[in-house]
């Protein structure tokens, strides 16, 4: 009997060892660390202070207090039942939009003490489906084809950048550099921009090329360290109702800003900690830890960036969104709402995107140089109309989830079924924007 009693202790003693460390399937997020889902009040330079307050709240051995675990990758599989590579191979399909095609109108705001900058503009991919074999870090660049993306923008706000646009062309071997192109109205010239690299700034912004578009999977060693709940991960909203609350708060105003947190639920992520390869396009970094949805995969619903001394330099936040999809299915995005932090410079940028799907038939001839000349004279591209959905899927099929759907109908309690102005050429909100 006492021999069971020594086994009963001894095994609960181990247990709670495990909880106490962070290598237990609890969460492993220490809460008395600031995060970007936890100040559903606060917005813009508020944010920032909120994270400086404790210089020790940046540090990622008292954030993440598992991050240094060690595993091969059996004993990851074995213990989470995934790994942090899986994990990296199926978000960078899903953030990449991998297999469809896009059409966006995106709002940007960059807030810095001085002041802040907004810019505005309409954006178009293509992006063919990747042969799943690319995805296997040990499949030789040299040996992969095709095209991975291509991109079109055209600023169309402030005035001073009107017309200015912007083509790029990405490959699926990534050891060859992507092709851009800026188009300049005021001089009348094109030029063929040198290949941007991982640490430039994304149009001004505090996103950097990287995360936005050059990141691959093989610039970083990845692994599962725990998990957390992250408090704002999903916006139970379809494409209508965001582009209702758009129009009715304004792009990026602190009232959307606020709206968009507080409506937004809880999700069960993993959490990884990727360590950039040197020579890659993460190499301005030395360790970023990302949150990735459990059962879907969206991801980065945060992620955050560390120097090599372990201190917190910038930080991502990026509740994802289920709607309708132009052709029927359920489209996925992050472009909602974004929140940048770079802690260094005292900045933030946010991007607001609801007027944006999947799911279209852009045409090949958009992405050529012929169509980034193209005049822009106004803040509407008629061409690149962001064209609502055929039909409005059912809210059980956008949100399986009860939880879900009784904070869609809390939120959301009249199906709304109409644009907002009607012509969807149009930027929604833009008469709040200026």
């Amino acid at each position: 009997m006492k021999s069971v009693r020594f086994i009963v202790v001894l095994c609960l003693g181990i247990v709670f060892s495990l909880f106490e460390t962070g290598l237990c399937a609890n969460d492993c997020f220490d809460y008395a660390c600031p995060r970007q889902d936890l100040f559903k009040d606060k917005d813009g330079l508020e944010v920032v202070k909120e994270f400086k307050k404790d210089k020790e709240g940046l540090s990622l051995q008292k954030r993440w207090p598992s991050f240094d675990l060690q595993l091969t990758p059996d004993e990851e599989k074995i213990r989470f039942g995934t790994t942090g590579l899986e994990q990296a191979q199926k978000s960078y399909l899903i953030y990449h939009f991998d297999g469809t095609q896009l059409r966006m109108m995106v709002y940007m705001k960059i807030v810095r003490k001085m002041g802040e900058r907004k810019i505005m503009g309409w954006r178009a991919e293509k992006n063919p489906a990747m042969p799943t074999e690319y995805l296997d870090p040990a499949y030789p660049e040299e040996k992969k084809k095709g095209i991975d993306f291509y991109w079109l923008v055209h600023w169309v706000d402030p005035p001073d950048i009107r017309g200015t646009g912007y083509l790029a062309y990405g490959y699926n071997n990534k050891k060859r550099d992507q092709d851009t192109w800026l188009w300049f109205p005021s001089l009348r010239k094109t030029r063929r921009l040198t290949p941007a690299m991982g640490a430039d700034s994304c149009g001004g912004s505090y996103k950097t090329m990287s995360e936005v578009l050059l990141r691959r999977i093989t610039d970083e060693v990845h692994q599962i360290v725990g998990e957390t709940t992250v408090q704002a991960a999903i916006l139970p909203m379809d494409v209508f109702d965001s582009l209702h609350v758009l129009k009715e708060l304004g792009p990026l105003t602190r009232e959307y800003n606020i709206f968009v947190k507080k409506v937004a639920q809880p999700r069960q992520c993993w959490v990884v900690r990727s360590e950039s390869v040197r020579g890659g396009y993460c190499d301005y970094y030395h360790t970023r830890v990302w949150l990735v949805d459990k059962e879907w995969g969206y991801a980065p619903v945060i992620e955050e960036m560390y120097n090599g001394s372990g201190e917190l330099f910038a930080a991502h936040f990026h509740p994802w969104r289920r709607a309708s999809s132009y052709d029927g299915k359920v489209a996925y995005g992050w472009y909602t709402w974004a929140e940048d932090l770079n802690f260094p410079q005292d900045g933030c940028s946010y991007w607001a995107a609801p007027q944006t799907n999947l799911g279209y038939e852009n045409p090949q001839e958009w992405f050529t140089l012929r169509e980034l000349k193209r005049s822009v004279p106004t803040v509407s591209v008629p061409y690149m109309a962001v064209l609502p959905p055929k039909k409005l899927l059912s809210p059980e099929v956008l949100f399986p989830d009860k939880e879900l759907q009784v904070a869609y109908r809390k939120y959301f309690p009249q199906r709304v079924e109409t644009l907002p102005g009607g012509n969807p050429a149009d930027p929604i909100g833009v008469e709040k924007w200026r």
